[in-house]
């Protein structure tokens, strides 16, 4: 994965259970929202990552306008791995938490 590749440490939720399961165990700098997360769900898990883990959250959307509006970035995505995946990730991992949870 590019992101491990980078050296980032990365742990995969594919549900809100998995998400609290994660936010739980260990603390998390940046949170990548896929895509394929239908809206509802997008912001349910959203909503617990900013509860739980106080992460900054990159909202990955195949739309032309971002769906998930409390999301810290936005990437289009067009191919597989969109264009500046990284640099957003690395930038959003540099900031300080803004969240102050």
């Amino acid at each position: 994965m590019i992101l491990e590749r980078a050296g980032h440490s990365v742990t995969e939720a594919v549900d809100l259970r998995q998400v609290i399961a994660a936010c739980e165990s260990r603390n998390f700098e940046v949170a990548v929202l896929s895509q394929t997360l239908p809206d509802k769900e997008k912001a349910r898990v959203s909503d617990t990552i900013i509860r739980m883990c106080d992460a900054k959250i990159l909202e990955l959307h195949t739309g032309v306008a971002p769906e998930l509006l409390s999301a810290d970035a936005h990437l289009q995505m067009t191919t597989s791995a969109p264009e500046g995946f990284l640099e957003c990730v690395n930038a959003l991992a540099s900031q300080p938490k803004a969240r102050g949870a």
